[in-house]
């Protein structure tokens, strides 16, 4: 009794009727509840939770989004089913040996022309210089010291 007693103390009043008013909206609202049909009320705890401010009535759809829907329901997706095979069949070794060597080659004159271009000439060699400046601050380490 003591325990009741300190839940629905003064204190704690605000809490206990939060819990409970949410109590009564979970029941009220189930997730997938269809309304009501036309000219019938809705549950007295969908009535109570309106009263609290916690439910509202849903007005029917527009025309244009009921004439959009399907008449009937789709079926539902199974969740774990493997994906279909896909059409054709598997490559080859010498096939995918091939299909590497044009890429390799493309990747090649790609690269060819991105030399040609003054921003990349310039950036490449910022990157060389740069590169050369760091080897050349690092100092190599002392006989005792041990690597990092």
């Amino acid at each position: 009794m003591g325990a009741i007693s300190t839940i629905f103390s003064r204190r704690r009043g605000g809490v206990a009727t939060l819990a409970v008013a949410a109590a009564v909206v979970a029941y009220a609202a189930p997730a997938q509840e269809a309304p009501p049909p036309q000219g019938e009320s809705p549950s007295p705890f969908h009535s109570i939770a309106k009263g609290f401010g916690f439910a509202t009535d849903v007005e029917p759809p527009p025309d244009f989004v009921q004439q959009s829907r399907p008449a009937e329901p789709g079926a539902a997706i199974p969740v774990f089913t493997p994906p279909d095979e896909p059409p054709g069949k598997a490559k080859s070794a010498k096939e995918v040996e091939t299909i590497d060597g044009e890429l390799e080659s493309i990747g090649k004159q790609h690269d060819a022309l991105l030399t040609t271009f003054p921003p990349s000439v310039k950036a490449v060699a910022a990157a060389a210089a740069e590169k050369k400046a760091k080897s050349k601050r690092k100092s190599p380490p002392a006989a005792g010291a041990p690597p990092l």
